[in-house]
């Protein structure tokens, strides 16, 4: 039976970052890259253009076919090792400009849609370490080994860029089976590589996060930020920002952040993050009031879960409190959803 193509997967809303980084690899092995764009909707050279966007069909597309191409099952590695600052487009060019390594990487995974990220980053404390999880923004099973060694090395070779080779992480877990290539992962990272854990995260020693940047001008960083900001909000407008917000929220939805301390995770000022909100026409509050009003519809649609049970998974501690909450978003009572 013909199913049809998620629209998600479709949708060209991809900057072509991933595609590039293929491309570069393929010529440096001394391959033809137009092989792999063949019949995909663009050239080689539309890819020198950063306004390209593509879907994750068509990278997805690429990918497979520079894999057959190379027959090299650690492509992934490869690729994110070649990446620069420059490969990341404006968002990396805009790392150059932050104080801090921490402050970098945290401007990179606000604008990680910009930079053609296929992978959620969210960024926590965990043990006294500083700890990155990775989840695809795509169901690709077959592509998450890929997508996840290419955005792990691409940061690991940014940060040693920025402050020295020397860098290495604590310890990487994975969310898939060890390959057989897992030592040249291993000789790369540095570190202790687990596989087979229920979520990819990568963990660090703080204390290089704290480190000043050597590019870092106080009196023109700001300035250069605000000017990223308005190149990267091209007439159509990039949710990533929310995306990585609701990311985070998901997970917390019984004791929600709250905004202050959302802007602390973010290493940046309430001010500012209610501004680039404001940009996109959101609030906080309503980004939490749509994740709970998700998670609650899921809920309620479950057998053995009592209403009560519901309000305080996401976060009500009064369940009269949460019915109109449930009534005010959906206009529907909870016990209305549960009847259907």
């Amino acid at each position: 039976m013909k199913t049809n193509p998620d629209p998600q997967k479709t949708l060209a809303d991809v900057p072509a970052n991933v595609i590039r980084s293929v491309v570069h690899l393929l010529i440096s092995r001394g391959h033809e890259p137009q092989r792999v764009c063949a019949g995909m909707g663009f050239s080689v050279d539309d890819l020198k253009s950063t306004d390209v966007r593509v879907s994750y069909r068509q990278t997805s597309t690429v990918i497979r076919r520079a894999m057959r191409l190379l027959d090299d099952p650690a492509m992934g590695l490869a690729c994110g090792a070649r990446q620069t600052f420059v490969s990341f487009g404006l968002p990396g060019l805009g790392m150059l400009t932050c104080r801090t390594l921490g402050d970098a990487f945290t401007y990179l995974t606000l604008h990680q849609r910009d930079a053609g990220s296929l992978v959620i980053n969210l960024q926590s404390h965990e043990q006294g370490l500083l700890m990155h999880e990775l989840r695809p923004r795509f169901f690709d099973p077959e592509l998450e080994p890929f997508l996840t060694e290419e955005i792990l090395a691409s940061g690991v070779s940014l940060v040693r860029n920025l402050i020295g080779v020397g860098y290495k992480p604590v310890r990487i877990e994975l969310a898939y089976e060890s390959p057989a290539y897992a030592r040249e992962y291993r000789a790369f990272f540095g570190c202790p590589v687990v596989f087979g854990k229920p979520v990819s995260r990568i963990f660090s020693n703080p204390d290089w996060f704290e480190r000043v940047l050597p590019s870092y001008d106080p009196l023109m960083s700001e300035h250069l930020q605000q000017q990223f900001e308005l190149l990267m909000i091209p007439g159509q407008e990039r949710f990533d920002l929310e995306e990585t917000i609701s990311a985070y929220v998901r997970t917390r939805l019984d004791a929600v952040p709250d905004f202050s301390e959302m802007a602390t995770t973010f290493n940046v000022s309430a001010r500012t993050l209610r501004r680039r909100l404001a940009n996109l026409n959101l609030t906080y509050q309503g980004i939490v009031d749509r994740l709970r009003y998700e998670a609650s519809l899921d809920l309620l649609r479950r057998a053995g879960r009592s209403i009560s049970d519901v309000a305080g998974a996401v976060g009500f501690s009064d369940e009269r409190n949460f019915r109109r909450a449930f009534k005010r978003w959906s206009g529907v009572l909870p016990t209305d959803v549960r009847r259907e």
